[in-house]
């Protein structure tokens, strides 16, 4: 018999964490989701384009009504087995500004309050590493505090680098997990950067940038295009390009003259202060990739990084194979805004960068699938 969980996505954003969850079904056990709430109109599109059938609300989570849900879709208090979710981390983010005061850190603990509504027997929570220690750690504190009150063990949070789990990025994030009973045990690493014999005989080797997307390095600045023009070069090319017919998303920005002869001099793995200072700007984030190595933490700024072998910034596909979205998974709404227009539109490369890239999400769901398992396997339960 199929083990069915039915689950609930909070700030699901473009749909990063409930694909993972969605790959994560088998025979044996699948994930069936109920809802997804967000309050971007431009992500729930790519939600709903690539993740339906599934009922979304875009709204913010502290005006969520389970009784709403329930009339839409059946489903209420109780009913939940799971629930997931990545509060905005900016304020939290050592790529942001670090605030304490950020009102968006009020929506961990928000959060919480929405699980209590739900009332589900798993809660797992995703956020950047600095969440841990913001505030002398107050803010983990308040959301241990809250779902221990409304009757959870919260588990030691965990800090998973998506590297390890064959997502071609060292991106390090901090997972959460809360359960009615017993403990969630997170899933061993797949991958290893290799420094380690043993674990190198153990595991897959970092999957690089350039195994992830020099099928895609065709484009010049400029240039936009919907069929591949090579078969893939690598295992993960294949897995990503799987159930793809065509290309989605992958336009280049039109560099203008100055700029391209910047991008020019930096060497892969260069940052800012490694080119010669009269082409250096105050964009000291900006990095160019190595083709040999995992990506940096994809961020929601698409000029962070300069492409290996072409003098532009990587295209919104390129960016989504970094973060392990397969290719027919397709973004919608606009490519890119500026200014404050990003923050509240949410644009392509925001959405990309925003996500919890599927490979790890799925990684987290199968031991989820593990521990319901046996919860269920246990007399009494």
């Amino acid at each position: 018999m199929t083990q069915t969980l039915q689950c609930v996505d909070l700030f699901a954003g473009a749909g990063g964490f409930s694909l993972g969850f969605k790959q994560a079904s088998s025979e044996n056990s699948k994930y069936e989701f109920v809802a997804a709430v967000d309050n971007s109109s431009s992500a729930l599109k790519t939600y709903d384009y690539n993740i339906s059938p599934i009922t979304t609300f875009q709204q913010d989570i502290q005006d969520f009504e389970v009784s709403r849900m329930k009339s839409r879709t059946g489903y209420g208090k109780s009913d939940i087995d799971v629930v997931i979710g990545g509060p905005p981390c900016k304020g939290f983010s050592v790529a942001g500004q670090m605030d304490p005061d950020d009102p968006r850190n009020r929506l961990v603990v928000e959060y919480a309050d929405t699980v209590e509504k739900l009332d589900p027997d798993v809660v797992v929570m995703e956020n950047v590493a600095g969440f841990l220690h913001m505030k002398n750690g107050e803010y983990l504190e308040d959301l241990t505090v809250s779902l221990e009150d409304k009757g959870y063990s919260v588990q030691k949070p965990q800090r998973l680098v998506a590297a390890k789990y064959g997502v071609p990025q060292l991106r390090d994030r901090v997972i959460i997990i809360a359960t009615k009973q017993g403990s969630v045990k997170l899933p061993t690493p797949t991958h290893s950067s290799g420094s380690n014999v043993d674990q190198e005989e153990q595991m897959d080797n970092y999957v690089t940038v350039g195994e992830a997307i020099s099928d895609l390095a065709f484009l010049d600045y400029g240039e936009e295009a919907t069929e591949y023009q090579s078969e893939p070069i690598s295992d993960y090319q294949e897995e990503m390009r799987d159930g793809s017919s065509k290309l989605h998303n992958h336009k280049a920005p039109n560099h203008g003259e100055r700029v391209r002869t910047r991008f020019s001099k930096f060497s892969e793995g260069d940052s800012m202060d490694d080119i010669p200072p009269e082409f250096q700007t105050k964009k000291h984030s900006q990095v160019r990739w190595d083709s040999s190595l995992p990506s940096p933490t994809v961020t929601t700024l698409p000029e962070d990084f300069i492409h290996y072998s072409k003098p532009r910034i990587p295209t919104v596909r390129e960016m989504a194979r970094i973060q392990s979205f397969p290719d027919w998974f397709e973004f919608r709404g606009p490519r890119t805004t500026g200014g404050s227009r990003r923050r509240n539109e949410v644009p392509q490369y925001s959405q990309v960068g925003n996500a919890v890239p599927p490979k790890l999400a799925k990684a987290i769901a199968e031991a989820v699938q593990q521990h319901m398992a046996s919860v269920h396997a246990t007399p009494g339960t």
